[in-house]
């Protein structure tokens, strides 16, 4: 009986130009899914996961336009946009927020960190003035599909615009969320810019505007009045001149 060969031999096979040996590793490289950004905001984004599916990772997915976002939140109470524009990554992936690999993964001021992926292998590279240095994790993955929070922002934004009026309101947050948020940004930069969005969440993000917070508020408050004793406050400062 003539048995035809199998489509691996007759690529390997006599007189072919594609060895076996090669069509392995492009089996395996096909298998290793790749991921390279910037650890400090793999790290921040997993401060605003969830303690349960489908809020528990970080969705790590490629930019149109070159790099990489990272996004996380946590029943749509709070969100974490970030955009690393020299990211790379082969497709989407969600990372479970191992303690380990946040550890690794933090942002220090001293140095630049960048996390590599491959497969369930994770390589964190410290990068100071003179020297680098490596260390290596295992990474787990959600088989979990990530909130449509993509969706929710590109609503969003159709009603703000890419130029967001002054809220006419103000909204009444809670303030572990609002900890939540100067805390993670605390490691990537001294200082964040705050605004709130007209009837919607509270904006905090860094300088460079490469990562964003979003808090939800409670409810849609109006702007309070100045209280009484600061304005009395303010006067007492002003009869202390008059009587020297």
């Amino acid at each position: 009986m003539h048995v035809l060969p199998s489509a691996a031999c007759r690529i390997g096979g006599a007189g072919s130009r594609t060895p076996l040996r090669c069509l392995d590793r492009a089996i395996c490289k096909r298998d290793q899914t790749m991921l390279q950004c910037h650890s400090a905001l793999a790290a921040i984004a997993a401060e605003f996961t969830g303690k349960f599916a489908p809020y528990q990772a970080i969705e790590i997915s490629p930019a149109p336009k070159g790099g990489v976002f990272i996004a996380s939140t946590d029943k749509g109470s709070i969100a974490c946009l970030a955009h690393d524009p020299g990211g790379k990554t082969d497709e989407t992936i969600r990372l479970l927020p191992d303690p380990e690999l946040i550890r690794l993964c933090r942002g220090i001021k001293t140095a630049d960190r960048e996390l590599r992926v491959e497969g369930d292998n994770a390589v964190v590279t410290t990068y100071r003035k003179t020297t680098s240095e490596k260390k290596e994790t295992r990474v787990s993955r959600s088989i979990s599909e990530f909130p449509p929070l993509a969706k929710a922002i590109n609503h969003c934004l159709q009603r703000w615009g890419n130029s967001p009026q002054v809220s006419a309101t103000a909204g009444r947050y809670e303030s572990r969320y609002v900890e939540r948020a100067l805390k993670g940004l605390s490691g990537l930069s001294e200082s964040v810019v705050l605004s709130a969005f007209d009837g919607g969440p509270l904006r905090i993000q860094t300088d460079e505007g490469n990562i964003v917070v979003l808090v939800m508020p409670q409810s849609a408050e109006k702007i309070p009045s100045v209280p009484e004793w600061l304005s009395e406050y303010a006067m007492s400062g002003i009869s202390v001149d008059r009587s020297c």
